[in-house]
Parts: structure tokens; C-alpha cells; sequence
């Protein structure tokens, strides 16, 4: 059986969510959004001041560098992430030189791009109940969190959205590739991988991202 191994693997997801510790007090380190673009900023006056911004997946992980300590504040010190995707948690640290040669740390601090984390998968058909044709409607918010927390795989995490029926044997494959759009909508049409007609009765819509997935609910009626 298929489902019980998948209930197992979601309530492994859950279990995973852990809790970010506490950073110190200071000025805070902010994000807003630039034409869609994460502007991660300092608050406070540093005019004068030199800086540099360094972008990490955790408090303690080595992050990378989004400018050096050339970069000269002539009003807020701000850096463009052009790479944070938007549900995100990313810890951002700022070094600020004074004109007068005082070096200040501020964070690493966690900062969530759109002020909103990403925290699950789901994929939604419509029609529901179907009768022949319809849209399963993947969001991948999850995938989101997951590449920003692998470098490596920031082209996106492998997906893929299949057809279960009930006794947990795949009918039929409706989309894999890449997860490179939090929100995309995948064409359902109520028929197996023969191409048969699927008859009535309940089904399940997998989607998986990477090692992690989500099941809903479907019904076919004739």
C-alpha cells in the first residue's frame, strides 16, 4: 500500500519544522520588495559609513557575500538580493565601518523575504468533484525554503505530480520537472496513462518536492 508510507513521510515533514534560536538586540535588519527584488535593509543612519552584507542559510553556517566593504553608505545601507526567493528565510549580517574606523557587527539575523515564510506544499484540483477535465494547481511555497537552504540545488528541486488511486498504484503521471514557479497550474484530465476513462470514484493527486510531498483528494463522477 502506498498510502501509509506517504502519511508516514508527511508527518516526518511536520516533525522536521524546527524553531530558529533568538538573535541579539540592535538595529533590525529588514526586507522589502523592489520591483520583485528582496531589498535587505539596515535600519538606522550610517551616512559615510562602509559596509558589507553577507547572506547565510542559518546563524552559524558560512554565507556568502552580496557586497564587500567598499560598498559606501550614502543613505541607508542596503544591498538588492536578487537570488532570495520570495517565502524564504535567509540570516543576513551586516559589518559597518564609521568614517572614524569603528567596525560594528550587526546579526546574522533571520530575515523572511515578503514578511511571509514558506511552509508547505499542497496541490489543489478543480473542478472537485471531475468529471473529465480540469487543473490541479501546485504551490510550491515549500520548494522555496528548501532550495534556499541548498545552495547547490538553486535551480529548483525536482517535482512531480502523479495520479494514486486507492490502492496506491500510480495511474498516471501528470507533470515532473523542475520547481522553478512557487504557483503553476498542471492540466488534469480524468483518464489513466493508457488513456482510458478513469471510472467514478475517489483518487489521490502526490505532489513531491524533492524528498518532501502532499496528497489531496480528488473525485470522479460520470
Amino acid at each position: 500500500m502506498l498510502l501509509r508510507p506517504l502519511t508516514a513521510a508527511l508527518l516526518a515533514v511536520a516533525l522536521a519544522t524546527a524553531a530558529r534560536p533568538a538573535f541579539a538586540e540592535g538595529p533590525r535588519i529588514i526586507c522589502d520588495l523592489l520591483d520583485g527584488v528582496a531589498r535587505i535593509r539596515l535600519q538606522g543612519s550610517y551616512v559615510g559609513a562602509r559596509y558589507a552584507v553577507e547572506r547565510s542559510d542559518g546563524p552559524l553556517v558560512t554565507g556568502v557575500q552580496l557586497c564587500d566593504l567598499n560598498t559606501l553608505c550614502v543613505a541607508d545601507c542596503v544591498v538588492l538580493d536578487e537570488s532570495a526567493l520570495l517565502g524564504a528565510t535567509y540570516w543576513y549580517r551586516f559589518d559597518v565601518v564609521s568614517p572614524d574606523g569603528t567596525q560594528r557587527t550587526y546579526g546574522p539575523q533571520p530575515v523572511t523575504i515578503g514578511g511571509r515564510e514558506a511552509s508547505g506544499l499542497s496541490a489543489s484540483p478543480s473542478p472537485n468533484p471531475l468529471r473529465d477535465r480540469g487543473t490541479v494547481r501546485v504551490t510550491a511555497a515549500l520548494a522555496a525554503g528548501q532550495r534556499a537552504g541548498n545552495p547547490a540545488s538553486a535551480m529548483g528541486l525536482p517535482g512531480e505530480v502523479t495520479l494514486v488511486d486507492t490502492g496506491g498504484r500510480a495511474l498516471r503521471t501528470l507533470w515532473r520537472g523542475k520547481l522553478d514557479l512557487l504557483t503553476f497550474d498542471v492540466p488534469f484530465v480524468a483518464r489513466d496513462a493508457r488513456g482510458e476513462p478513469l471510472p467514478p470514484g475517489l483518487y489521490f493527486i502526490v505532489l513531491r518536492a524533492g524528498e518532501q510531498l502532499t496528497i489531496s483528494r480528488v473525485a470522479v463522477v460520470r
